[in-house]
């Protein structure tokens, strides 16, 4: 036979759930993307293109220093992901600028040799201290996918 719960089992559940609320909502989120329009970067993606050579895939484009001082010794690197979501390699190569002073471009192209099924890819720069952040600021957006 099906009874009323009791007062106190019916406490304890609405205790229980409120405690657990409190813990899940209190570990922050686990995994967050977030966009602000008020970061500020050294550098500015302005072009972006990717094209196939036989078994190489390759990736060109346009970036821009908008930090206040020159950007030296600046690669592109390239990670490239099958179907599957696995990376299959990376690869990276110097701009064409040595050295980028503000406000000036540099054209890069980073050629991923044995690239197989490439399903996405991700573009960072970096430099001698480690990656440096970037926004897109082509017309389209970000290119997240190969179509």
């Amino acid at each position: 036979m099906i009874g009323v719960p009791s007062t106190a089992a019916v406490g304890v559940f609405i205790l229980g759930a409120a405690a657990a609320f409190v813990v899940v909502t209190s570990r922050g989120p686990q995994r967050a993307v977030s966009w602000r329009s008020d970061v500020t970067a050294p550098l500015e993606l302005v072009a972006l293109e990717h094209d196939r050579d036989a078994d190489s895939f390759i990736v060109r484009g346009i970036v821009r220093n908008s930090a206040a001082a020159a950007v030296t010794g600046l690669t592109a690197a390239v990670s490239v992901y099958g179907p599957d979501g696995e990376l299959i390699t990376t690869s990276h190569a110097a701009v064409a600028a040595p050295s980028l002073a503000p406000g000036e471009e540099t054209p890069f192209v980073v050629v991923i040799s044995n690239a197989g099924t490439v399903d996405r890819y991700h573009l960072s720069f970096q430099t001698a201290a480690g990656v440096v952040l970037h926004l897109d600021r082509r017309a389209h957006g970000v290119l997240a996918g190969l179509s």
